[in-house]
Formats: structure tokens, C-alpha cells, sequence
């Protein structure tokens, strides 16, 4: 066998630092070792062991680390002049990890814990290192066993030891007190945020942070009721998280926060993001943190009755909730006692218990991701419990039933929304009391029952009955109008039925009326209804086939309704009309006056339901004028009439149209809460398209508030429900992500949505697409030339430049114009010298001439009044690459230069004409006064920073007037 080649090892070793963690990676450096071992070369062995140590501690079982670290530690002791000073620093920095996982793991008894931490207090002393390491340690082990007050005597030697290079990095100090205090002690929320808050604002981060502070401050921030940062927090944490091997703390709290929150199906899916972990060789305390979270995620299944619902789990096959609960269970007890047999005691099966019992919170925190639609349970829990109560309580028996009765039919009698409530509360107290009620009572009970159903089959079995319930009770008027919503409901399936049934319907209720059979109620409610599943079955086949008369029958029982303006019940029905004859109006002004007199009719009725509806409406109609203001008015009025009322539909219109409304106001945040109640309506009613847009207008919102790790999450799940017809939605929602994932260092699949967008745009070929074409080419050409794809890039942009000049952007026409000129530098080198100088001279021109054209727009004048400024920036540092290249060895001189400081001179005279464009000013003439030093002219790099403190004399220029007099100290003689 030949003898390994130590250079090709420490070329690995070289590449593995900058590997991510992963088992690949390990077994990498496994390799590495036992090939340094067959050379016999004790430097490259000692670095290829250090190499190892790292990779198992980032790997799914760090406790691998105490073998290699053992021999690295024999090493040192025997032969320490093979050690420089980086594997020295790392042998001690891996004492902390050792001790760690140690801890973690619990075959090794406590007896060889403090043993290594007494160790490790010794050889720090002997290196002269600080005692703070050591006492953070010990802090770590004394939490795991339940020693509260060695936890408190730690804290207080890590607070009086002083820090230095051996101490963990701030921003996992912070982490670690803050778990130490969130767990051992009882409310203590508000401690360990503090603790976090460094970490949580960006202050202080690492390779782990702030991952691990993200994931922590979830629970406490729902203890302390800030549920909209918890919610931040999660969509921003999660993504960073997501499959890590080495992060399995992090995505287990995230699974726990949303067990708790009303969000076992985002825990469900976390766990199926993360299913192969369950067959993997983890380290035993990361595995029981992934028994806990499977166990308590289905105990809370189990509880809301999903028992047999199908969750991924061990063998890559799925369980049932009970399935894997069980078989998580049992693992999780058998490590717990493990590490009980090893500390001598029960605390730490005791703090697991406490995870997979948590009992969750009272309200549920929504994501503003998909959540199921709700099952159609007992529509209220607090109807069943009310009449169970009055059944058991002193006036029980036929009173209290008949009280239930008078008090249904006198919400019917008034219109209120919560008939159906009332209803359905004679019938549970008809059950818990054992007695059979009337037909005509179960057939008013029947239609309650579909008033408060989703599911379309509920509704129509619901209505079924009625219609033949109030048949035999010999109600034929309100049977009728049962029947009059079946139709409604069967309108856009069997269009040809419904017009035929609403003319049944409506020829029946002249019968009746004639016979005397039927009151005004039920005779105009069938009529208007009757209307209403005529016009959707037009909407359904297609509004030629309604019938030409449509409008004049609407218009004449409108005007009888009007004349019953003392009756509730006819300006409900009126409002209907209304909103019905505006539909078919073709002129705005017209069907606003419509929409007008039904929001009119609406408030004189007093009904909330009917007010929102018709604010719906008018809200749209507005919002088409431009008046974003009164429309935002009309649709939030209708909010606040709705009130607390389940009505989801409604509810999601009011809430998408105030999000859009808002989001052209410039108010982000608004539209952000908005766009969350959206979703929120949409998903309980059972509206995948409207939800889409609600996140989509969550996700645009969040990326305008440069909250883009939290957008990411919103804009996939937006863009997994949207049709294809909702095309420049879709190419938004990638173009936004492509941003975003770049942004979050993922440039390869921001790339990866760019691509999508175009050729779904050159596929679809419409012109309402131009601008963001032309967007999305800069875009992705950006990322590709970032990515080093140089050719593809040059391609996209070349594209780029095209379509910003069909668009007519002048801005991006000028900017991706620019892009290409340094990339082809790039790709060819000094041959694309004079095409790039040549093309910045072009873009000064055009630029140029639109400054100077009196008719162009003041915004056009000052956009390329910034793009000229910044391209004569540009030209002067092309030109200045160009002529250095040329001026070989000896440099640049100052007279040769010239060129360079001319077009920087108009650049600033161009940032200085008008408003002064501050940062490009002050980059400009500092950039002069360096080339100009770089010359050797100093004296002239003075004069260009003691002009520019001139234009930088008021008061609000204090900082980059600063900046200047600091560079003029640098260059002036001491």
C-alpha cells in the first residue's frame, strides 16, 4: 500500500476548516487521522487529531471528541515541542468542550467529571490562564444535576473571574446564564430576555448564535406576553436551524414552542423537516431532546383527537400519533434513566417530564403560515356546556327548554347573527334532558346546524332537512327559503338546476303568498335568495347566460323592500339587492351610489354582518378611484361593525383589502398585521388562494422592513398555493426571494428562484410583466456574477440592458449598463478596457441629455442626476485601472492621472448641483484625496478636503464633516 502524501493532508485539513459541520466531514478527517498516523509525522498527526476534535464536536454525537482529545493530551504531556502556539490554544479551548460532553453523556461517571474539571482548573493555572472557563463549567455541570446552590456559587466566580481568550464568546455567555436562570428558577422570563437581548439585537453573535438565542427566547417571550416578537422570532430562527446536525437544541425549542401555541401542525412539520434524525447515531442528550419534543408533540395530537393522523418517525416510515408516542416514550424514560442513575437522582428525568407535560398555552399564537382548516366540531363548546349546566341546575326540566325555545325564536325575530347559536343550544338541552322536540324546532335546529358548517356536504345535508323538517311542520315558507340557500350553495356546481330552482322557488312563494301561506319574511328572503343563486349560476356558465331581465326584477323588489324600511329583517334583504344590481352596473359612478345605499341600509339595520359585507364592497369599488385613504376608512369601519363574529369570509376580504390599502400608504407594519388576520380568516374558512395572497402581502411587507429572514418562510408557503394564472404574484413572490436568500448568504438558491421567474415570464410573454423582467434579469445576473458563473452573468445582463430600454427605466437601463461594463473587465481583462470606457461615456451621454431636457419629469431629472453623478464615479475608477495597466512598473504619475481626477471632479459637481447627495459626495472627494496621495501630490489632496468641509458646513453634516477634518490630520505633517 503507499504511503499517504503529507501535502495532500494538509491540503484536507486546510479545506475542512472551512467545511460545514456534517458527517461527510467527519469522515474526512477520520481518514486525515489515520493517515498522518501511517506517516509518522507528530505535527501533522497532533493538527489532523485538532481537526477531528472539531469536526465531532459540530457533528450528531459530539461525545466522539474524547478519544482523539485523550490522544492529543498524551501527546502534549509526552512531546509538547510538536505543539505551536494554534494546537496549544486549541488543546486547552477543547477542555471546556470535553468537560460539555462529559456532562452530556451518561455512561461517564460524575467521579471523571469533576476530575477533568479539577484538571482543567489545574493546567489553566499552570498557563496562566484566568479561572472564568473553569467556573462557567462548572456552572453547566451543577445545573444538569440539580445543585442550585453550586449553580449560584458559580455564578458568582464567573462574576468575579476575569475574562479572557480561554472564556466561551460573549454571545454564548449571555446564552448560557440565561437558560441556567430560565430553568432553575420560577419566573424568570423577564431575567433571562435581558440575558438574550445582546445576542437577540445582533450585538454580539457566533457560529451558533443568534441560533441558539432565537430558539431560547421563544417560551419566555409567550410567558411574558410579547407573542408578536415570539412569532418573529421563530419565522427568523427556524430557517437558520433547519436540518443543522449540529443544531438539534435549536429546531427541538422551536418544535416546543409550537406545541404549546396552538401550532402542533407546524411541529408536526418541523418533525417531518427532520425525520432521518430519528435513525441517526445521535449523541444521547440530543437524542432525548428529540424524544421529548416527538412525545410531546403527539401527546397534544392525541389531545385534540388526532390519535391515528399519520407523523414521520424511526425506519423512514410513518406512525400514528399513538405509535410514535409510544414508541418515543419508552426511549425517552430509558435515557432519562440513564443520566438519573448516573447524577444519583431525579432531577433530570424531572425536567423531562416537565417538557412532554407542559400543558399549552391559553391562546394560541398564530404564524401567519397555512394552518389546517378546522374540523367541524360542536360549533361551541359553550353552548354544550351551558346546557348541560341548565340541565342539571335547580330549573331544570320543561321550563328551562321552553326559555331556550322563546329565547331562539326572538333572536330570529330580531335578525341576530347568533340565531344559530340559539338554536343549537335548544338542542343540546333537548338532549342532555332526553326530550324529542317538534319538527319544527329540529328543522329550525337542522339549519343551524348548516349555518355553522364549512364543510360544503354539512351545509347541504343541513338544508336538505330543513327543507323536509319545516315541510312536515307545515312551514312551507321557511322551507323555502332553506331551499333558496341549497341553491346558493349548488350555484357554482350545477348552474342549470339553480336557475331552474330559483324560478321554482320564486313561482312557490307567489303561490303561497296568494294562499296566505307565507309572511313577508320568508316571501322576500326565498325572492332575494332565489336572485342571488340566479346570478352566481351566471357566474358559474358565464354572465351571458343570465336571464335580460335579471335587473329590472332585482329593481322592483328592491323598491318594495324600501318601502318596509321599519322592518329589519326587509333592509338586510335590501342591502342584498343592492349589492346584487351594483354587480351588474357598468358605470362606477352608478354602482358606487349602489354600494352607497346598501352600506346606507346596513347601518339603519344595526347589523354588523350586513354593515362589513357591504363595506367589502365599497371598499373595492373605492380602492379602484386611487383613494387608498377612504377606502382603507370604508373597509376598517367594516371590521369594526363585524366585530368578534365568526364570519371568515368577510373577515378576509376586509382584512386583504386594508393590508393592500395600507401597503400603498407606505405603512408596512399595518399592512403586515393585516395581511396575519388575513390568513388567519382565510385558512379557518377554507380560502387557499386568499391565504396565499394574505402571505404573500405578510412576506413583501416584512422585506420592506428588512425583516427578510422572517419573510422567507411566509413567500414559499404563499408560493406553494398560488394558481398559475396569479403569474406576476409568483414572479414577485421569487423575486423578492431571490433577494432574500442572497441576502441570507444562500445565493445559490436565490439564483435557483431568479431562473424560475424569467422563464416563466418569457413563457407567458405579457406586457404587464416588462418592469419586473427587466428587474429580475438585473437580479439574477447580480447573483450569477457573485456566484463566479462570469458567462451566464454576462448573458443575463446583456438581456438586462435590452429589456430596462423597452421598459423605458432609465435607471435600471443605466445601472445594469454599468454591471456589464465591469463584468466584461472581468471575464476578458485588459482587452475589455476600451468597449467598457466606451459604454460609460454612452451612459453619461443619455443621462446627460435627460438632465438637460426641459420637459422631462423633476423625479426623471434628479433620478439621472444620481445615476450621472455615480457613473462619471465609475468611469474615473475604469479609467484609472485602465491607464495603470498601461503605465507599467513605474506607476501612475500625477500629470498621466489627469483623465481619472477629471471625471471624479464632475461626479462631485454633479452629487453638489441641487440637493447635496451627501454619501456619494463625501465617497467622491475622499476617493479623490486618496488617488491624489497614492500620486504623490498631498498638497493637492489637502485642498480637495479643506473645499469639501466648505459644502459641509451646516450643522447636519457634523459626522461626514468629521470624517474629512480626520483625513486631513492624516495627511497634514505632525
Amino acid at each position: 500500500m503507499a504511503t499517504p502524501d503529507p501535502d495532500e493532508i494538509w491540503r484536507l485539513l486546510n479545506e475542512a476548516r472551512f467545511e460545514e459541520a456534517s458527517e461527510t466531514k467527519v469522515a474526512a478527517l477520520e481518514r486525515a487521522v489515520e493517515a498522518a498516523d501511517a506517516i509518522g509525522d507528530p505535527e501533522l498527526l497532533n493538527y489532523a487529531l485538532s481537526g477531528l476534535v472539531d469536526a465531532y464536536e459540530f457533528s450528531l454525537d459530539s461525545t466522539r471528541i474524547l478519544v482523539p482529545f485523550a490522544r492529543l493530551l498524551r501527546s502534549f504531556d509526552a512531546r509538547p515541542e510538536h505543539f505551536d502556539a494554534y494546537l496549544s490554544r486549541s488543546l486547552y479551548w477543547t477542555f471546556k468542550w470535553i468537560v460539555d460532553k462529559m456532562i452530556e453523556q451518561p455512561d461517564v461517571p460524575l467521579e471523571s467529571i469533576e476530575h477533568w474539571l479539577d484538571e482543567m482548573r489545574r493546567r489553566y493555572a499552570e498557563a496562566g490562564y484566568s479561572m472564568h472557563a473553569p467556573a462557567a463549567y462548572e456552572m453547566q455541570l451543577a445545573f444538569h444535576i440539580g445543585d442550585y446552590d453550586r449553580v449560584a456559587a458559580a455564578i458568582e466566580a464567573l462574576g468575579e473571574a476575569e475574562e479572557d481568550e480561554m472564556s466561551d464568546c460573549t454571545a454564548c455567555q449571555y446564552t448560557s446564564l440565561a437558560t441556567v436562570v430560565y430553568y432553575a428558577e420560577d419566573d424568570a422570563a423577564d431575567a433571562a430576555m435581558e440575558m438574550l437581548e445582546p445576542v437577540l439585537s445582533g450585538e454580539h453573535s457566533c457560529a451558533h448564535e443568534p441560533h441558539y438565542a432565537l430558539a431560547l427566547s421563544l417560551l419566555p417571550l409567550v410567558d411574558l406576553g410579547r407573542t408578536e416578537q415570539a412569532r418573529a422570532n421563530h419565522l427568523r430562527g427556524y430557517q437558520m436551524c433547519k436540518g443543522k446536525e449540529d443544531m438539534v437544541p435549536m429546531w427541538a425549542l422551536h418544535v416546543e414552542f409550537c406545541a404549546l401555541t396552538g401550532n402542533e401542525h407546524r411541529a408536526l412539520e418541523i418533525l417531518a423537516d427532520h425525520a432521518r434524525f430519528f435513525d441517526l447515531d445521535m449523541g444521547v442528550r440530543d437524542r432525548q431532546r428529540l424524544m421529548e419534543v416527538a412525545v410531546l408533540t403527539c401527546r397534544r395530537l392525541k389531545a385534540l383527537g388526532f390519535e391515528d393522523v399519520a407523523v414521520p418517525g424511526p425506519g423512514g416510515r410513518e406512525w400514528t400519533a399513538t405509535g410514535l408516542h409510544d414508541w418515543a416514550e419508552t426511549e425517552r424514560l430509558a435515557l432519562c434513566a440513564r443520566f438519573d442513575a448516573r447524577n444519583g437522582n431525579d432531577h433530570h428525568s424531572s425536567l423531562s417530564a416537565a417538557v412532554v407535560d407542559a400543558v399549552p398555552y391559553d391562546e394560541p399564537i398564530h404564524l401567519g403560515l397555512k394552518e389546517p382548516k378546522a374540523r367541524a366540531e360542536a360549533p361551541a363548546p359553550e353552548v354544550a356546556a351551558e346546557a348541560a349546566e341548565l340541565a342539571a341546575g335547580p330549573e331544570a326540566g320543561g321550563a328551562a327548554l321552553d326559555e331556550a325555545i322563546d329565547a331562539a325564536y326572538a333572536a330570529y325575530d330580531d335578525c341576530s347573527p347568533d340565531t344559530w347559536k340559539a338554536w343549537l343550544k335548544v338542542a343540546a338541552l333537548a338532549e342532555a334532558l332526553g326530550v324529542e322536540l317538534i319538527a319544527e324546532h329540529r328543522a329550525e335546529i337542522a339549519h343551524a346546524e348548516s349555518a355553522r358548517a364549512d364543510d360544503p356536504e354539512t351545509v347541504l345535508d343541513g338544508l336538505r332537512r330543513a327543507v323536509e323538517l319545516f315541510g312536515v311542520a307545515g312551514q312551507p315558507g321557511r322551507a323555502l327559503v332553506a331551499e333558496a340557500f341549497t341553491l346558493i350553495h349548488t350555484a357554482d356546481t350545477d348552474p342549470a338546476e339553480a336557475v331552474a330552482g330559483a324560478a321554482r322557488v320564486t313561482a312557490a312563494a307567489r303561490d303561497l303568498r296568494a294562499e296566505e301561506r307565507i309572511d313577508d319574511r320568508s316571501f322576500h328572503t326565498s325572492q332575494v335568495l332565489a336572485l342571488r343563486a340566479e346570478y352566481l349560476a351566471a357566474t358559474a356558465a358565464g354572465p351571458a347566460t343570465l336571464a335580460p331581465d335579471f335587473d329590472d326584477r332585482a329593481r322592483a323588489l328592491e323598491t318594495e323592500l324600501a318601502g318596509l324600511a321599519d322592518r329589519r329583517y326587509a333592509l338586510i334583504r335590501r342591502c342584498d339587492l343592492l349589492d346584487l344590481r351594483a354587480r351588474l352596473e357598468a358605470d362606477a359612478q352608478a354602482k358606487t351610489a349602489l354600494l352607497h345605499q346598501g352600506l346606507d341600509a346596513a347601518r339603519t339595520a344595526d347589523a354588523g354582518w350586513a354593515v362589513a359585507r357591504a363595506s367589502a364592497d365599497l371598499a373595492d369599488q373605492v380602492g379602484l378611484t386611487g383613494d387608498y385613504e377612504r377606502a382603507l376608512a370604508i373597509a376598517r369601519e367594516g371590521l369594526t361593525a363585524l366585530g368578534d363574529e365568526p364570519a371568515h369570509t368577510i373577515a378576509a376580504k376586509l382584512h386583504l383589502q386594508a393590508a393592500e390599502f395600507t401597503m400603498r400608504a407606505g405603512d408596512q407594519p399595518g399592512t403586515y398585521e393585516h395581511a396575519l388576520a388575513a390568513s388567519i380568516h382565510c385558512d379557518a374558512g377554507g380560502l387557499t388562494v386568499p391565504a396565499a395572497v394574505a402571505r404573500h402581502l405578510m412576506g413583501v411587507s416584512l422585506v420592506e422592513q428588512d425583516r427578510r429572514a422572517e419573510a422567507v418562510p411566509l413567500l414559499e408557503a404563499s408560493l406553494a398555493d398560488l394558481p398559475d394564472h396569479e403569474l406576476w404574484r409568483i414572479c414577485n413572490i421569487r423575486f423578492n426571494l431571490a433577494e432574500s436568500y442572497d441576502r441570507q448568504g444562500e445565493t445559490r438558491q436565490g439564483v435557483e428562484h431568479g431562473l424560475a421567474a424569467l422563464a416563466l415570464m418569457e413563457a407567458a410573454e405579457e406586457d404587464y410583466l416588462v418592469s419586473l423582467y427587466s428587474d429580475m434579469l438585473f437580479l439574477t445576473g447580480e447573483l450569477l456574477e457573485k456566484l463566479g458563473e462570469h458567462d451566464h452573468a454576462l448573458e443575463i445582463y446583456t438581456r438586462a440592458v435590452g429589456a430596462a430600454d423597452d421598459a423605458g427605466d432609465l435607471t435600471a437601463w443605466t445601472r445594469v449598463s454599468r454591471a456589464r461594463a465591469w463584468l466584461l473587465r472581468t471575464i476578458m481583462g485588459d482587452v475589455a478596457f476600451g468597449q467598457g470606457l466606451q459604454a460609460m461615456a454612452q451612459i453619461a451621454a443619455r443621462l446627460h441629455a435627460v438632465r438637460a431636457d426641459p420637459e422631462a419629469a423633476e423625479a426623471a431629472r434628479e433620478a439621472a442626476r444620481f445615476e450621472l453623478g455615480e457613473t462619471y464615479r465609475q468611469h474615473a475608477q475604469l479609467t484609472f485601472q485602465f491607464l495603470e495597466s498601461q503605465a507599467g512598473e513605474p506607476g501612475l504619475r500625477r500629470d498621466e492621472a489627469e483623465p481619472v481626477l477629471d471625471l471624479q471632479r464632475r461626479a462631485l459637481t454633479v452629487f453638489r448641483e441641487g440637493p447635496l447627495i451627501l454619501e456619494r459626495a463625501s465617497l467622491t472627494a475622499h476617493q479623490t484625496m486618496w488617488l491624489l496621495t497614492e500620486l504623490g501630490d498631498a498638497e493637492g489632496a489637502i485642498e480637495v478636503g479643506e473645499e469639501a468641509l466648505t459644502w459641509l458646513a451646516a450643522p447636519e453634516f457634523t459626522e461626514a464633516r468629521e470624517g474629512f477634518e480626520q483625513h486631513l490630520s492624516d495627511l497634514r505633517p505632525a
